[in-house]
C-alpha cells in the first residue's frame, strides 16, 4: 500500500467559470482597503459569495428496469447460493458478499509530430469479490498498525469473467474467485484474532456498516465515433503543435466506456454504463540548462461529440506553444517564503492535496496515518467564510462537465453530498462502509480501481467562499501584503501539473504541489514568469494562512491515485490569497539539451 496519495494530471480540464484568471501585465494602482493596515485581510472582504451554479443528477435518475442484463440475475443467484453456504461454514462464517463485474472499452489515438504512435481499441472484463467474515463489529478488514494484510488482502488482483451473458460461464468464474477470496479472508481474520493485545486498543466503531438495498438499471452505452476521421484530426493536431521552441508536440484522444454490474447479499442490483472522453495537446522542450519544460492543455467531456472542434483545438495549440515559448526564456526560481495567490485551478489541487486526502474516512481509523483532522470535528480549521463539501451527484459546475460525477460508489451505496466544512468549522469526512465513532453510515464515497479493495475517496470537492473580491482586487491585496511584509515580490500560481501528500504518521505531515506556470508579482504591478517551482508546506499552517478569495471559480478534472488505485476526481475552488507560502526549487536533472538541433 502507498501511504502517500498522489494527485496527478492525467486528465486536467480547466474551466474558468467567471472572468479571466490569466496573469496581468500591469498591477492596479492602489492596494485594497485593509491590505496594509496590519489588520487581517479577511475582515475587509465584502459579503459577496463565489459563484457556484451546480447541476446535479440524483443517483436513480434515468432508471430503466426493462434494460436489466441477464448477467445481473446470474450474479445474484450465485451470490445468494455462496453466502448461504459460507455463512454456515465451520471455519469462519461470512456475513457479507458482493460481486462487481466491470467491462472497460478503451480507445486511445495518439500522435507526435504528425504521425500516429498509439492506435488502441481494447475491451477488458474483470471481477472484484468483496467478502466479509467474522461479524460487522470485527471482520477481516479490521485495521491494525502492524497488519497491512488485514486492510488489503493479497492484493491488487482482478478476477476474470468471460464475455457474453452465458449464466453457467459467469457463475463458474464467480464461484472460483469467491472460493479464493474466502480462503484469504479466513486467514486474515485468524491472524487478527491472535493479536488480542492490539485489538483491545482499537476504536469502538465497528468494521463494517450495513446499508440500504439499492436497485438501479441503465442501458449499456454504445460508442459513436468515426475513428478514421478522429485519427486524422489527432495527426493534424500534433503536426500543427510543432511550432515555436517546441521540440516535442503531441495530441491524444482518449475515449472509454465503462459498464459496471454490481450485486451484494443485501439484495442490491446495480447496472451502470457511461462514456468519458478527453482531448489533450502537449508540447515540450529541454531548456539550455537541461530542465525539461512542458505545457499541456486538456478538455474533458462525456461523449466524443463533447470534444473540441477545429477552432478550439487551434486555440489550445496556441495557448500551450505560447506558454512554452515564455517558459523557455524564464529564469529559474529561488527559494521563497512570503505571500502568494493560488489561482483557481492551483487552489483546487491545493485543497485536494492539503485537505481532501486528510478527511478521507478510513484514514481517521487506520493507526498508520497521521490523523491530522480526526479530533478536529466541531473545531474551526480555516476562515469562517470558507465552506467545503464533496458532492459526486454534481454533473456540471458553472456549465462545465466535471470528472468526479458518479451515481453509486463501488460498495453499492448511492452517492451523497458530504458536508466537510461549514463556515470554517470541520463537520465530517468522506465515508465508505468503514464506520467511525460518530459516523455510523457511508455517504457513498467508497471507491476503487478494479482489482483493489475500496476505501473512502474524494469525488467532486468544492470550495465555496461567502465573502469574496474580484480577481483584480485579489492582486491588489497581494501587493499590499508583500509591502506589509517588506518582501520584494509576491508569487502567483496559475497552473499546476499535480502534487502529492504524505498522510502516514511515519513521515512529516507535508505536501508538495508542482506548479507549471508561476509568476513573481512586484510592488509596481509587474509580473515575471519563473520556472522550476515546487510549493511545499504542512496542512494546518497553510490553511490558517488563507486571507482572501476571489469570485471566479475554476474546475480541475483529474485522476487521483491512492491505495485503492486511480479514480476520476474533480476539484473546484476560487483563487486564494495566502499570507505565507513556501517555495523551493524543483528537481533539476543532471543532464543537458540535445547535441543536435531537431530536424
Amino acid at each position: 500500500m502507498r501511504n502517500s496519495p498522489i494527485f496527478r494530471v492525467l486528465w486536467a480540464a480547466v474551466a474558468i467559470a467567471v472572468g479571466s484568471c490569466g496573469p496581468a501585465s500591469k498591477g492596479p494602482d492602489d492596494p485594497a482597503g485593509g491590505g496594509g493596515t496590519g489588520q487581517p485581510v479577511a475582515q475587509a472582504l465584502p459579503k459577496i459569495p463565489t459563484k457556484v451554479d451546480a447541476v446535479r443528477s440524483a443517483p436513480t435518475d434515468g432508471h430503466q428496469p426493462g434494460k436489466k442484463s441477464p448477467i445481473l440475475d446470474a450474479m445474484l443467484e450465485e451470490n445468494l447460493r455462496s453466502l448461504k453456504a459460507l455463512s454456515r461454514h465451520p471455519r469462519e462464517p461470512a456475513f457479507f458478499l458482493s460481486y462487481t463485474v466491470t467491462e472497460d472499452r478503451n480507445i486511445v489515438i495518439e500522435a507526435e509530430g504528425g504521425g500516429l504512435i498509439n492506435d488502441i481499441d481494447e475491451t477488458e472484463r474483470s471481477l472484484d469479490v468483496d467478502i466479509r467474515v467474522g461479524s460487522p463489529r470485527f471482520d477481516n478488514r479490521h485495521m491494525l498498525a502492524n497488519n497491512r494484510l488485514a486492510n488489503f488482502t493479497f492484493l491488487m488482483r482482478k478476477g476474470r469473467v468471460p464475455f457474453g451473458d452465458d449464466p453457467t460461464a459467469i457463475k463458474r468464474a464467480l464461484w472460483l474467485e469467491t472460493d479464493r477470496r474466502y480462503r484469504e479472508a479466513v486467514l486474515v481474520l485468524r491472524t487478527l484474532k491472535t493479536q488480542k493485545q492490539l485489538v483491545a486498543k482499537q476504536q469502538k466503531a465497528p468494521d463494517f456498516s450495513t446499508e440500504n438495498k439499492e436497485v438501479f438499471i441503465q442501458d449499456k452505452v454504445d460508442l459513436e465515433i468515426d475513428e478514421k476521421t478522429a485519427r486524422q484530426r489527432v495527426r493534424d493536431c500534433s503536426k500543427r503543435a510543432r511550432r515555436g521552441v517546441a521540440t516535442r508536440s503531441g495530441c491524444r484522444l482518449d475515449i472509454s466506456i465503462k459498464t459496471v454490474y454490481y450485486v451484494n447479499s443485501e439484495g442490491s442490483q446495480i447496472q451502470m454504463s457511461w462514456p468519458t472522453s478527453r482531448w489533450s495537446v502537449s508540447v515540450g522542450i529541454k531548456a539550455d540548462d537541461g530542465m525539461p519544460l512542458s505545457r499541456t492543455e486538456d478538455r474533458f467531456g462525456r461523449d466524443y461529440k463533447d470534444m473540441p472542434n477545429d477552432a478550439e483545438v487551434s486555440a489550445m495549440i496556441k495557448k500551450v506553444t505560447d506558454e512554452l515559448d515564455a517558459l523557455h526564456k524564464a529564469p529559474v526560481v529561488d527559494p521563497y517564503v512570503g505571500p502568494a495567490i493560488l489561482e483557481g485551478r492551483a487552489a483546487a489541487v491545493f485543497f485536494h492535496e492539503v485537505f481532501g486526502h486528510r478527511i478521507e474516512g478510513h484514514r481517521q481509523k487506520d493507526p498508520n496515518f497521521g490523523k491530522t483532522f480526526t479530533a478536529e470535528v466541531g473545531n474551526k480549521i480555516m476562515p469562517e467564510w470558507l465552506s467545503v463539501y464533496d458532492d459526486p451527484t454534481i454533473k456540471s459546475l458553472n456549465g462545465i462537465e466535471v470528472n468526479g460525477f458518479f451515481r453509486f460508489d463501488d460498495e453499492g451505496v448511492r452517492a451523497q453530498k458530504a458536508r466537510l466544512v461549514d463556515n470554517g468549522v470541520l463537520k465530517g469526512f468522506v465515508l465508505g462502509r468503514t464506520p467511525l465513532e460518530g459516523f455510523a453510515k457511508s455517504n457513498g464515497h467508497g471507491r476503487r480501481a478494479a482489482g483493489l479493495p475500496a476505501v473512502s475517496r474524494q469525488g467532486n470537492l468544492v470550495v465555496e467562499a461567502s465573502r469574496s473580491v474580484t480577481q483584480k482586487e485579489l492582486r491588489q491585496r497581494l501587493i499590499a501584503e508583500l509591502k506589509k511584509q517588506n518582501k520584494p515580490f509576491g508569487m502567483i500560481f496559475t497552473d499546476i501539473s499535480g502534487g502529492f501528500t504524505n498522510t502516514s504518521k511515519f513521515g512529516a505531515q507535508a505536501f508538495k504541489v508542482i506548479p507549471t506556470m508561476a509568476y513573481r508579482l512586484y510592488p509596481d504591478g509587474r509580473t515575471e514568469l519563473v520556472r522550476g517551482v515546487d510549493i511545499v508546506g504542512t496542512p494546518l499552517t497553510v490553511l490558517a494562512s488563507i486571507r482572501a478569495a476571489a469570485r471566479p471559480v475554476e474546475i480541475f478534472n483529474g485522476m487521483c491515485g491512492a491505495e485503492s488505485g486511480w479514480v476520476p476526481v474533480s476539484a473546484s475552488a476560487p483563487s486564494l490569497l495566502l499570507e505565507k507560502i513556501e517555495v523551493e526549487r524543483g528537481f533539476e536533472p543532471n543532464n543537458s539539451p540535445p547535441v543536435l538541433d531537431p530536424p
